[in-house]
């Protein structure tokens, strides 16, 4: 139903009426809808050089009348009463720029913008009409909004829609999703986001941190490691230590690595060798400006006891020498990776497609040698060394080979008086080099407690091949590597 429009007449004034004053434009309307009254005499008044304008409704003698207010009809009156105005130059101002109430008519003005499609595209985006819910949010959420945001800059949805357009958000929904978990920069959510973090402040630090990385953040965080550079050294030692080992364990695997071969080490060199270890760990500084080990550095050797233990029995430490009970040292004893010698008579008698010997079957041959030495030098040894028998140049079924083998190595026939396995060994000892026999030396590791212990360690067992050739399994990722 159409409301009834309203005529305006002005007059000079009314009098021998009775009068009654309304004080709401609501009321005034509504007795002009019951009485079915539709004209209104505007009336003036002039005090104090201020013109003051009255709506008046007469019926049944009586004038009924409201203060315009400065409304120019009672229809602008009740509409802006109805929009939010209070004031009639607003309103009008409102009207003429198409705002369709006070709030928006007064957060447009508060902006500074004079581009009212700036509002509307503030309003298209949410930002308007999620105002009031964004402040309420704030109240709610102080822990995860941005430390240096200013809400007081922010008093109306037009400043709140142009801060987070300018900083990449698309709408109100939006904003507030990365807003209320403490981003500021939609790029930087984005950011996070792949990187796996729901939070700016984690991201924030992980970053400043050095980290890429949620998992590696919060774990460096609940071990109190300060950055990523640290985080590397715990990481590092940690595989390393295959969750078997201490910290302290893996270090000093790593330094005797790479001691100086041929060394024995007392206990008490070797606690000065992991000390010098240590001290590439001591990043965190305390109160008094002394380095300490940090907080997760994990240490199992508490005793020299301890330590005496852990070099008997690290199976990696095997690799790089051994401990003598009775001399209580540890002997460096890295083997060579350039020089290695071939038990010659074993080879010799080598039979396609077996590991063991056959020597009632077949005679020995300097070619199987030969063949072998070509393999290994394929795996990088330079210095190859054949320790033969005397006797077996006697055997051999091609001894024109000899020559063409004493040109591919160095022929070591083993002295009078010395078995050849016994010079085999102890020169293999002595430079710590590889041994490439079948020969288990099941006698000698019943009487030399060096061969007991280091034997399988330096014995690389050889495979002739049907076509001839020879393999090595135990040597082969050095060809890989």
């Amino acid at each position: 139903m159409l409301k009834q429009k309203i005529d305006h007449f002005e007059v000079s004034g009314l009098s021998g009426f009775k009068s009654v004053e309304l004080t709401k434009i609501k009321d005034f309307v509504k007795i002009s809808e019951i009485m079915k009254v539709f004209h209104v005499f505007i009336t003036e008044e002039k005090k104090d050089e201020v013109i003051a304008r009255t709506f008046n409704l007469l019926s049944n003698d009586i004038v009924y009348n409201i203060k315009s207010n400065g409304f120019s009809s009672v229809d602008d009156f009740d509409d802006a009463d109805d929009k939010g105005f209070e004031d009639a130059e607003e309103y009008a101002e409102a009207k003429k720029g198409g705002y369709h109430n006070y709030k928006e008519f007064l957060e447009f003005r508060q902006s500074g913008t004079i581009d009212r499609n700036v509002y509307k595209k503030a309003q298209k985006t949410g930002f308007v009409d999620n105002y009031d819910d964004f402040k309420l949010k704030l109240e709610i959420n102080k822990k995860t909004i941005p430390v240096d945001f200013d809400f007081s800059e922010m008093d109306n949805s037009l400043k709140l829609f142009q801060f987070a357009t300018d900083r990449g958000f698309k709408d109100y929904g939006d904003f507030a999703k990365g807003f209320f978990l403490g981003f500021t920069e939609k790029i930087m959510m984005d950011e996070a986001k792949d990187k796996g973090f729901t939070y700016a402040k984690d991201y924030i630090g992980a970053v400043s941190m050095g980290f890429d990385n949620i998992r590696e953040y919060q774990e460096a965080t609940h071990l109190n490691i300060k950055n990523k550079i640290e985080f590397k050294i715990f990481d590092r030692l940690r595989k390393a230590s295959k969750y078997i080992y201490g910290f302290d364990g893996v270090q000093l695997i790593e330094a005797l690595r790479i001691y100086e071969n041929g060394k024995r080490l007392s206990i008490k060199k070797i606690n000065e060798l992991l000390e010098q270890e240590k001290q590439k760990c001591k990043l965190s500084t305390s109160d008094k400006g002394v380095k300490e080990l940090p907080e997760w550095y994990d240490i199992k050797f508490k005793t020299d006891e301890d330590i005496e233990q852990f070099l008997k029995t690290c199976v990696e430490l095997k690799d790089y020498g051994f401990y003598d009970d009775g001399g209580e040292f540890f002997e460096v004893s890295r083997l060579s990776d350039t020089t290695i010698y071939i038990d010659g008579s074993n080879v010799a008698y080598a039979v396609s497609g077996s590991t063991g010997n056959n020597k009632k079957e077949l005679k020995p041959a300097y070619l199987n040698i030969i063949t072998l030495a070509s393999h290994l030098k394929e795996l990088r040894f330079k210095d190859i060394i054949v320790i033969v028998d005397a006797s077996l140049n006697r055997t051999v079924s091609d001894p024109h080979y000899l020559s063409t083998l004493k040109q591919t190595v160095q022929y070591l026939e083993a002295p009078a008086q010395t078995s050849a396995d016994e010079f085999l060994i102890e020169n293999a000892k002595k430079n710590k080099c590889y041994i490439v026999t079948n020969d288990t030396f099941r006698d000698w590791k019943a009487k030399d407690s060096w061969i007991f212990e280091n034997i399988d360690r330096i014995r690389v067992p050889f495979l002739k091949n049907n076509n001839g050739t020879f393999s090595t399994p135990s040597l082969d990722l050095l060809k890989e590597s």
